[in-house]
């Protein structure tokens, strides 16, 4: 996968499986499309600012945005935009923390020798998708992850990065754990992709369906669409159809292979 980076210094880099290679602004900025931004429950309240293009003796102007790809668009973390999202991550004794050195995909770790106790090799590492479709009190950080999260999210060492809802996509990660599609799950989570602003959207409408639930019924989750179901309570279905809440198994996919402190919104130890 092809991801481009802007660095505090203010250097482009276009990334790719085998390295990294700079490139102009210009390349850069083909990225970015000014786009009117949609107020969304749990969305952004201004629209997220492209890179300006500019006269090379004129000091860099700044972004809203520190990297984007296929799957998502990373948001500088000071500004009061976009959306946090978290991953867990387990701190290896002996050595400094995680906080200090950014986290790495299980394929970057493989390729450095390390051994982290993984039989699966992902590419990417993985963040978990808001819980809640609310309003994001932008206030602080941590009443913005409240906001999509609620108040007990774990005790586990977590990195927090704010992401683009409309450039950023969710994906069903319990297709990862079905024995069904076994072999083949890269092919049929793709199935399940979607925007995180739409996944917002369906998350939001699933709660007043499972508000509302009839006498005789129980809900079904579509792992494709994201979307609750009711059938009868006697109903066994098989996959794609699951009764696991969706919205407490959705990952989000960030495919750089260092993810730096310098994108962390918070880091908890």
């Amino acid at each position: 996968m092809v991801g481009y980076l802007k660095t505090k210094r203010g250097y482009f880099y276009k990334l790719k499986k085998n390295g990294k290679k700079r490139i102009s602004r210009e390349k850069y900025n083909k990225k970015y499309k000014t786009r009117k931004n949609k107020k969304i429950i749990g969305g952004a309240e201004e629209p997220i600012e492209p890179i300006v293009p500019i006269e090379p003796i004129e000091p860099i102007v700044d972004s809203d945005i520190m990297y984007i790809d296929d799957l998502v668009c990373i948001l500088r973390p000071d500004v009061k935009k976009g959306i946090i999202v978290w991953s867990n991550y387990t701190q290896p004794p002996g050595m400094d923390s995680l906080c200090n050195l950014g986290l790495k995909t299980g394929r970057q770790l493989q390729i450095e020798g390390v051994d982290f106790g993984r039989r699966v090799i992902h590419p990417y590492i993985f963040f978990r998708a808001p819980f809640y479709s609310r309003k994001i009190d932008y206030s602080t950080p941590e009443n913005e992850i409240i906001s999509s999260y609620g108040e007990e999210i774990g005790i586990n060492p977590k990195v927090f990065i704010r992401v683009d809802p409309d450039r950023t996509f969710v994906f069903s990660s319990e297709i990862r754990t079905s024995s069904k599609w076994y072999g083949m799950v890269e092919r049929f989570i793709y199935n399940s992709k979607k925007t995180l602003s739409r996944y917002l959207e369906i998350i939001n409408n699933n709660m007043i369906i499972e508000k509302n639930v009839e006498p005789g019924k129980k809900i079904w989750y579509n792992l494709f669409t994201s979307e609750a179901v009711l059938f009868s309570d006697k109903a066994n279905l098989e996959e794609p159809y699951n009764r696991v809440p969706i919205n407490r198994n959705s990952e989000i996919l960030v495919s750089i292979p260092h993810l730096t402190p310098d994108f962390f919104v918070l880091c908890t130890r």
